[in-house]
């Protein structure tokens, strides 16, 4: 294989839990050109990694193209020239098994939906390339990581604006929010977590979705407290590469904390971890006993104690 194309849309976890399957295709394929349609906001930063040779946004108009009785001249041709293509987007119809090869010489792998109760969902993305290869398209003793740009730690760095110094103890991250509220457990309990890590150097993520939250937030700033308000992507991976530990609900943020190798305590709700949450060792889900989201101070604070303290900014 020369050239491979992987088509797996949605938002910014979507992407990060597609990581382990672009990390396999690397690996069987080292030399070849590996470009993503998909969210191309996330995805150049495994551009900018070298994981990815290109990234095209889902929302080109282009795609439409694919759905329609005649794939245009133009699209055919650029989709002819990948010898494999993957796709995880929606074809309910199985409309992309029947354009699909385009060509003598092109494979073409389907992936089905993420099942819930079927394993990790960036388990069931890689059972697809692995039925159609054979071989191991498991992650093996390898937790995917994504490198964080110099230029984007130095930028997040300045933002932060604390003393980070080498081998210093590195702030910790708190998202208090998600894109669905039925996620989030109420601001007074993330309110109480941030007063009881106090004087604890603190990063406050807060996103489109938190637009709720500021008022409540800014009661809590202080000399210790940072606001990362709708932070460039590669910005905000810069600042959390300097964090020592990071809590959050089932986000894109909390699957990009994960992904730079932070040591991450996700409090889960309606969604279930054992699908949803990232991959890796460094990643520990709490959830509820009832259908209220809760956040256990005390326990994420004797965690905090136990574990995710003793990190150290490198």
């Amino acid at each position: 294989m020369t050239s491979i194309l992987v088509l797996r849309g949605g938002a910014l976890g979507d992407f990060l839990l597609t990581l382990p399957l672009l990390r396999a295709l690397r690996r069987r394929w080292p030399s070849a050109c590996l470009e993503l349609v998909g969210n191309a906001t996330a995805a150049a930063l495994a551009v900018e990694a070298g994981l990815l040779q290109a990234a095209h946004s889902q929302h080109e108009a282009r795609w439409v193209g694919l759905y329609q009785s005649a794939l245009p001249p133009a699209l055919g041709d650029w989709l002819s020239s990948f010898d494999l293509v993957l796709s995880a987007w929606p074809d309910p119809e199985s409309r992309f098994s029947r354009i699909f090869p385009l060509r003598a010489g092109q494979t073409f792998v389907p992936i089905a939906p993420i099942v819930e109760g079927a394993g990790p969902a960036w388990r069931q993305l890689l059972v697809a390339a692995q039925a159609a290869f054979g071989g191991d398209f498991g992650m093996g003793d390898e937790i995917p990581r994504l490198p964080v740009p110099p230029s984007a730690r130095e930028e997040g760095r300045k933002r932060l604006g604390f003393d980070l110094s080498p081998g210093g103890p590195g702030p910790i991250a708190l998202h208090p929010g998600s894109g669905s509220r039925r996620k989030n457990a109420p601001w007074p309990e993330w309110s109480q977590l941030l007063h009881q890590l106090a004087p604890r150097p603190t990063l406050v993520v807060l996103g489109e979705a938190e637009a709720a939250l500021p008022a409540g937030v800014e009661d809590r700033k202080s000399a210790s407290v940072r606001l990362a308000r709708e932070w460039p992507l590669p910005v905000l991976a810069g600042a959390l590469s300097y964090c020592s530990g990071y809590i959050g609900h089932d986000t894109g943020v909390s699957h990009l904390a994960a992904s730079i190798g932070v040591p991450s305590l996700l409090v889960f709700g309606p969604t279930d971890p054992a699908v949803w949450s990232p991959p890796g060792g460094n990643v520990t889900c709490l959830r509820p006993h009832s259908d209220r989201v809760s956040l256990p101070v005390d326990e994420i604070l004797r965690r905090l104690q136990s574990a995710v303290t003793v990190g150290t900014v490198h």
